[in-house]
């Protein structure tokens, strides 16, 4: 399975309006009581507001359940019972070293 790669979405979408949304507003014009865009039809860097269209389908998508990788280090002792890897994090000794530390979940990959 391909590793996945989250991105922080408050922060794409205010990058996404800034990029596409701040001629159309400058382009904006008071008229006759309401705004109205300056742009003819189909001349809009936006296609007439789809961004923002797709921008409010990625604010409304749920959030992916993810936590932040913790990385840690065995460090192998002698104990009376024999060789104890420590983890790095939180102090607990496992018999074997292992991909990940039994008691804390943290990534004893290298980094």
């Amino acid at each position: 399975m391909a590793e996945k790669e989250y991105i922080d979405r408050e922060a794409f979408v205010e990058q996404k309006r800034k990029q596409y949304c701040e001629d159309c507003n400058r382009r904006k014009g008071f008229k006759r009581g309401q705004y109205k865009i300056l742009y003819e039809i189909g001349e809009a860097p936006c296609r007439a507001c789809e961004i923002d269209d797709m921008l409010n389908d990625v604010e409304d998508f749920p959030a992916a359940d993810v936590r932040p990788v913790v990385r840690g280090k065995w460090k192998t002792t002698r104990t009376i019972l024999g060789l104890c890897c420590i983890c790095s994090v939180c102090e607990s000794c496992a018999n074997t070293e292992s991909r990940f530390c039994p008691y804390c979940g943290a990534d004893m990959r290298e980094a």
